[in-house]
């Protein structure tokens, strides 16, 4: 499989009139793969791609090291720096990295291109240039504002908005983060409501759809593919170059202030308000309102920029990242900084597959078969998420682990609960091996529900009682859960209590 780059190369070259034999000769490729290329339609990535995909250079874990130094020796005499037979000495001598003595060319190499892009030109300071926009071009930014969730609660979510310069017409949608999965996401649901896309769309250098290595910006690979299989053009504005971008740094201010105060309620899910709710309001936003300077209203010039866009046509993307990814001995992983997930001991040190959604982060095994997936965490406070029921599988032959688990934390507090605490060894594993298998029949809460309301008076109830009461909470209404017979009590409960006032 060839590198993205290489795709947008044969693609571009493609668009700029050459044939497929004159791609193939001057790119030194076969025709059929130059075609196969030139065809293709979808270029979401795909769980199967990652599993048999190479690994990635050594050199990767001292990159950042190199970077740093070749920063640091720009405040030295040109003629005193590091040549690359120094920087290998200083690695594998100085700093002791034995595993770089065969990477001298890597290491030659990767100096080259890093010097390359630090030596670009940087803009300079000072006045700010005129800029002309055309129908169907936009900007787009993240801005934060407060929410009421469904049990009224203030939460801080990120407002992502996309801004028309011709027209100064907007769309913007609520998103948990400001990663890449987030702005594909959002950008998806902005193409799906204007029934097209963009040619072209600027954005802040810092937004997480791409990476910088000294001066220059590089994009990742998967909003690179979300870019190739939408068809616009992406460009990123310049370090303290806001102007760049005016117009929709403006409209991320204007439309929190004027259309979300006091703040919005959300109900629902995040994709269900933003299509319903989030979305049609930024549409309408200001649409009356005159042009600051061509003397027409918003809604009329927004018309030809929606005029403007290409259409959107095709498979959908699939919006996520995969990558690989290496347990720990307690089949905890690492992701997002501060957030964790643990699968639990039956995956310690194994290498898994994790796809990364907006809302999800999902494990596969190397094979490509789904492990089991967690709501994927933000915010700024470290989080774990646990596979509750692979955790409890583990718990009766590690029935020891029983007082400090995180199975035994999490449970709802309840006879059950304080008879597992009292119990010995075999009844304790005994009544383990049956939470487990409830809990993955009907799911952990209703197997802690049924259990807590059978046990009692130090006893465990009996695993066929327990699975009728699992049974009765998850197919039929809670009110007739709460009775044996079935029978809708609350007319009889209201009349009672009645009789007991007028008593």
């Amino acid at each position: 499989m060839i590198k993205v780059t290489q795709i947008e190369i044969i693609r571009g070259m493609w668009m700029n009139g050459k044939s497929k034999t004159e791609i193939a000769h001057a790119l030194s490729m076969d025709r059929k793969t130059v075609g196969k290329y030139i065809d293709k339609e979808d270029f979401s990535q795909d769980v199967d791609m990652q599993a048999n995909e190479q690994r990635t250079s050594k050199l990767d874990p001292y990159k950042k090291l190199i970077l740093e130094k070749l920063e640091e020796e720009g405040q030295w005499f040109h003629k005193q720096r590091f040549t690359a037979i120094r920087m290998h000495s200083y690695l594998c001598n100085e700093l002791g990295f034995e595993e770089l003595r065969d990477s001298y060319q890597l290491i030659q190499r990767f100096m080259r291109h890093s010097r390359s892009a630090m030596k670009r030109k940087s803009y300079e300071e000072g006045g700010t240039m005129p800029l002309v926009w055309h129908p169907g071009e936009a900007q787009c930014d993240f801005g934060e504002a407060d929410f009421y969730d469904e049990s009224g609660k203030i939460v801080r979510l990120k407002s992502f908005i996309m801004s028309f310069p011709y027209s100064n017409g907007i769309v913007s949608a609520v998103l948990p983060g400001e990663n890449c999965q987030c702005v594909c996401q959002g950008l998806f649901w902005m193409f799906k409501a204007l029934d097209g896309v963009p040619f072209k769309i600027v954005f802040d250098n810092a937004t997480g759809i791409g990476h910088r290595v000294c001066s220059r910006l590089v994009e990742s690979e998967e909003f690179t593919r979300f870019r190739m299989h939408y068809g616009f053009r992406a460009v990123f504005t310049n370090p303290y170059a806001g102007y760049e971008k005016g117009c929709v740094e403006n409209a991320v201010g204007a439309f929190r202030r004027n259309a979300m105060v006091p703040p919005l309620r959300i109900e629902g899910s995040l994709e269900e308000y933003n299509l319903n709710v989030m979305i049609p309001l930024s549409l309408a936003f200001r649409t009356d309102s005159m042009h600051y300077r061509k003397n027409a209203p918003i809604g009329k010039l927004f018309c030809e920029d929606r005029k403007a866009l290409l259409p959107l046509t095709g498979k959908p993307f699939r919006i996520s990242r995969i990558t690989r990814h290496t347990l720990n001995n307690v089949g905890r992983g690492l992701l997002d900084g501060k957030h964790s997930y643990v699968l639990g001991p039956g995956h310690s040190n194994e290498t898994i597959i994790v796809e990364k959604t907006a809302w999800e982060v999902i494990a596969y095994d190397l094979g490509g078969k789904r492990i089991t997936s967690f709501d994927r965490c933000y915010g700024p406070e470290d989080e774990e998420s646990f596979d509750l029921p692979a955790l409890l599988s583990f718990m009766p032959i590690k029935g020891n682990s029983w007082p400090n688990s995180i199975v035994r934390e999490r449970m709802s507090d309840g006879p059950f609960k304080s008879y597992l605490d009292q119990a010995g060894s075999r009844e304790r594993q005994n009544a383990l091996f049956m939470f487990s298998s409830l809990t993955d029949e009907y799911g952990f809460g209703n197997a802690c529900c049924s259990l807590n309301r059978l046990a009692g008076n130090g006893h465990a109830p009996s695993r066929d009682d327990a699975k009728a009461l699992c049974e009765r909470i998850t197919k039929i209404p809670a009110w007739q859960a709460e009775n044996p017979t079935g029978v809708d009590l609350s007319p009889f409960d209201a009349l009672l209590a009645g009789m007991l006032r007028e008593a």
